[in-house]
């Protein structure tokens, strides 16, 4: 069995596949790692393999390994940038400065669909990576996410206060703050992906926490997957170092 983790700067994520299938699963806020919490996995004999994807820093990729080394008896690799794997070729003139969470829902996708897509990930940041029909990645834009823009104006206004994002139907001009505010961020981000997405005659394809926020606004045909970066970590030919444990 493999025990895959994608640590992001938000949540982890993780899984454990026996073969290709999820028999366990589950998340947890960064920050309770961070706070010398373990990661809640389940008690299950037989790991064999396991598999991090991290943009959450060293101290969380030490915590982790420790956990994986104690708990299963296996050393936690850790996934890397490279410049090429398979037909994708990192479209960065450094590869290794590219996030590794970006890095693998590219090649995700590619190998799901070997076509030209454009690749967003909604976390707290939103990252959209366009491929190429031939695998070259063509690079990509960060902007900030929902929640990050709603922050922007909170701390930049005194009278705009908004304390999470409104549930409504995004639909129309907002008629109070909260919903001012929610669909303005909402639809900034959906004109730049929908924009990319007709400036380069791509699928579109989305992933991350708001993810189906977004999605239910896009135009375009889009295709929703939970879980691309921990997809990414089981992609053929992928680079791994080992997790420090100290």
């Amino acid at each position: 069995m493999i025990l895959q983790i994608d640590a992001g700067n938000t949540r982890i994520k993780w899984r454990v596949l026996d073969d290709s299938k999820v028999i366990h699963q589950g998340s947890q806020l960064t920050a309770s790692v961070l706070a010398g919490d373990n990661l809640r996995l389940p008690d299950v004999a037989g790991v064999s393999l396991g598999q991090l994807s991290s943009v959450a820093g060293d101290t969380v990729v030490a915590s982790l390994s420790r956990q994986v080394s104690r708990e299963f008896g296996i050393t936690l690799r850790v996934a890397e940038v490279s410049a090429t794997v398979g037909p994708v070729t990192c479209g960065y003139s450094v590869p290794a400065t590219l996030g590794v969470d970006r890095w693998l829902a590219v090649l995700a996708v590619y190998q799901k669909t070997g076509r030209a897509s454009v690749v967003v990930d909604a976390g707290s940041a939103v990252t959209i990576d366009v491929i190429a029909g031939d695998g070259i990645h063509q690079g990509g834009y960060i902007v900030p996410g929902i929640r990050l823009l709603q922050e922007s104006l909170w701390k930049g206004t005194d009278r705009v206060k908004v304390d999470q994002m409104a549930s409504d139907s995004m639909q129309g001009s907002g008629v109070t703050t909260e919903q001012a505010v929610t669909r303005g961020c909402t639809l900034m981000l959906i004109a730049l992906i929908e924009r990319l997405a007709a400036e380069h005659s791509a699928d579109l394809v989305i992933t991350g926490g708001d993810a189906l926020l977004l999605k239910a606004q896009l135009t375009p045909r889009v295709d929703y997957y939970a879980d691309l970066v921990l997809d990414g970590l089981s992609v053929k030919g992928v680079s791994f170092s080992s997790g420090a444990v100290t």
